[in-house]
């Protein structure tokens, strides 16, 4: 296949894929010089039910009945919430939604980040970047476990990408107000963490 269509471009979008990112396809953000190939996609295809997929062109479809076996191919329950998905992707303007909720996040961040820059002796928050409901919070030092406690305590539920970025990644039916409440509460964890930073460098200074 390779010889005879020249190298293929295959695209992981099991995370950026189903509208997360503000398109349908992660990389409908980038200009690519050819259609992809091959594209993989999961999670957010089946909204919260165990699906995935993986979508060939033509000249990539390959297999044939017995080809590939799998024991929960075709199961019908997690086929039905991917139909009921890609319903709502297309009805309810989830992806125009997750466009709108991750330009509110985002700008929230940056406006906690700029609000506590000239109260504080240091910069909590190195970088805000992301597309759509899919950002990350660079901190600037590696206390990203620490700040998802913070969060989780407050009653935000956040996940670390490392040890010292914070992944936020909304589900795509997430409100304004929502948004709205979690930066609040975000704001408060990162006055605790700056509390606990200080703790800990009056302690060591002893």
């Amino acid at each position: 296949l390779g010889d005879a269509e020249g190298p293929l471009l295959m695209i992981d979008e099991v995370q950026a894929g189903v509208g997360r990112t503000g398109k349908l396809w992660g990389h409908d953000h980038v200009l690519l010089d050819k259609p992809a190939d091959v594209v993989t996609c999961a999670k957010a295809l089946g909204g919260g039910v165990p699906l995935g997929a993986m979508l060939a062109a033509d000249h990539c479809d390959l297999f044939k009945p017995g080809d590939h076996a799998t024991t929960y191919g075709g199961n019908p329950l997690a086929c039905a919430a991917g139909l009921a998905v890609a319903r709502a992707i297309d009805d309810d303007g989830l992806i125009d939604n997750a466009r709108a909720r991750g330009d509110q996040l985002r700008a929230g961040l940056v406006k906690i980040q700029q609000k506590m820059r000239p109260t504080h002796d240091y910069d909590l928050i190195a970088d805000v970047r992301g597309r759509g409901l899919l950002v990350g919070v660079e901190l600037a030092s590696p206390n990203a476990a620490k700040f998802v406690a913070l969060c989780a305590d407050f009653g935000l539920l956040v996940v670390p990408a490392g040890p010292s970025v914070v992944r936020f990644v909304p589900p795509l039916v997430v409100t304004a107000d929502e948004i709205d409440h979690a930066l609040e509460f975000i704001e408060n964890a990162m006055t605790y963490l700056y509390c606990l930073l200080g703790a800990a460098d009056d302690a060591a200074d002893d």
